[in-house]
């Protein structure tokens, strides 16, 4: 019998070997659950679709190549003291003209009255910004905060329109009778 054969088999070890396959079954359970830590790679990914490039988030601190934009929240003196920097023009009415057609018509209605196609299902309705309603209450400035930050349901338009846009549909409400 082999050394090996007679450290396992011989009388009197089976006290060894039930001590050995314990240590062995305490290391392997021990050593697993790192396993898991290691390869977990795949589940902490942030998730994107197939043939989709993943959002690359800038590095902290990085600045903006636009420029950061600083515009006060809706009913403060400093949004209220905001001026329109865009010419009222026939071009710059039919341009805002458009864009609040693709972005405020579903709510606000063509006409500004909150009467939208999907305004029936909205708790608190859209308000009316016509000339006649809530439009002329507003300063310029106030009426571009609201559309940048948004106000009471209305969700913001900030990363939807550049600043110019938002100011063109601004001009238009103005225009809207």
């Amino acid at each position: 019998m082999s050394l090996y054969r007679a450290a396992w088999m011989g009388p009197g070890r089976p006290l060894v070997r039930i001590l050995l396959l314990l240590a062995a079954a305490v290391v392997a359970a021990t050593t697993f659950p790192a396993c898991e830590k290691i390869d977990r790679n795949m589940w902490d990914n942030p998730a994107f679709r197939p043939q989709e490039e993943p959002v690359r988030l800038p590095p902290a601190g990085s600045v903006p190549t636009k420029g950061l934009e600083h515009t006060p929240e809706p009913g403060t003196p400093q949004a209220a003291a905001l001026k329109n920097p865009e010419k009222t023009t026939e071009s710059s009415l039919l341009a805002g003209k458009e864009l609040y057609g693709i972005f405020c018509t579903p709510c606000h209605g063509a006409s500004g009255k909150g009467d939208g196609s999907v305004a029936k299902k909205f708790v608190p309705a859209p308000s009316d910004i016509s000339a006649a309603g809530h439009g002329s209450h507003h300063t310029d400035g106030d009426l571009f905060a609201v559309v940048t930050h948004g106000r009471n349901g209305m969700p913001p338009f900030r990363s939807d329109l550049t600043a110019k846009e938002r100011w063109l549909v601004v001009a238009y409400l103005r225009a809207l009778k």
